[in-house]
Order: C-alpha cells, then sequence, then structure tokens
C-alpha cells in the first residue's frame, strides 16, 4: 500500500472475534529511528460494546506500553464521545478517532504531524498490522 488505509471497526472486530489476533504495530520516530510493539491477543467488541479495545501481553523495542491505558475503553469519533472528559471530545481536539480515555498516551490514528505520538514522543510513520496467532484456538464472545 502505498497511502493511508483504514480497514474500519466492524470489520476488524468482524475479523478478531473468529481467533486469536495479534497486533503488531511499526512506528518510525521524527528522526528515523525504528521501533516496534507486540499485542499477543488483539481485538475489539462490537458496535453496541462500543468497538472496545483489548489489547493481551504487550512487548516489544518502544520505551514502554503507551496503549495499555486505552484497555478495555470504546472507540471515540467526532460523532460518538466515549471518552472520560465530560467538557471535551479527543476525537475533535487530536482530528482523529481513536481510544481515548482521557485523550490519549498515543494516537496512532492521527493525520501526520504533532499528534501522531506515542508517550508524546512524535512519529513520522505507524504501521498497525494484524495477524491470526501461531494456534488457531477458538475465541470465546
Amino acid at each position: 500500500m502505498d497511502s493511508d488505509f483504514f480497514l474500519g471497526l466492524e470489520k476488524i472486530h468482524r475479523i478478531t472475534s473468529l481467533q486469536r489476533f495479534e497486533l503488531y504495530l511499526h512506528l518510525v520516530a521524527m528522526n528515523g529511528s525504528v521501533f516496534n510493539a507486540r499485542y499477543d491477543d488483539f481485538k475489539i467488541s462490537d458496535e453496541d460494546n462500543g468497538y472496545a479495545l483489548s489489547l493481551g501481553k504487550f512487548s516489544g523495542t518502544i520505551f514502554g506500553d503507551a496503549m495499555e491505558y486505552a484497555e478495555n475503553i470504546k472507540f471515540t469519533t467526532f460523532d460518538r464521545d466515549n471518552n472520560e472528559l465530560t467538557m471535551r471530545n479527543c476525537a475533535h481536539s487530536f482530528k482523529s478517532g481513536w481510544w481515548y480515555k482521557r485523550c490519549s498516551n498515543c494516537n496512532l490514528n492521527a493525520p501526520y504531524g504533532r499528534d501522531l505520538n506515542w508517550w508524546g514522543s512524535k512519529q513520522k510513520e505507524t504501521k498497525m498490522l494484524i495477524r491470526p496467532k501461531k494456534s488457531n484456538e477458538e475465541v470465546s464472545n
């Protein structure tokens, strides 16, 4: 792919509800340094549950688990404010939907620039990739 692409929350939910998936994050910092993060049991809930995020165990070369803060948090968009701040819609503030709790420790869905970050460290590029876990055990819904 040569440009930005988002599969969509409903499709991601349907895919990740069939079996166990891992999430791999490829992050390129503004200075060109490359990092990764992995989560061993990635899934999102259905629309009725706000496409809440579930990650599993973290590992990687990036400093700290910035997405841990978003565990079990519903996805916030411009028209569905699910973050905990009553006076602020984080999707409006950061020009993107994301699993915001009180805005974010990371935002990998923001437009390129100051808001695309991991623990406040600006990112030049991010990729979020999923793949089935090596074992094909079924996931209980």
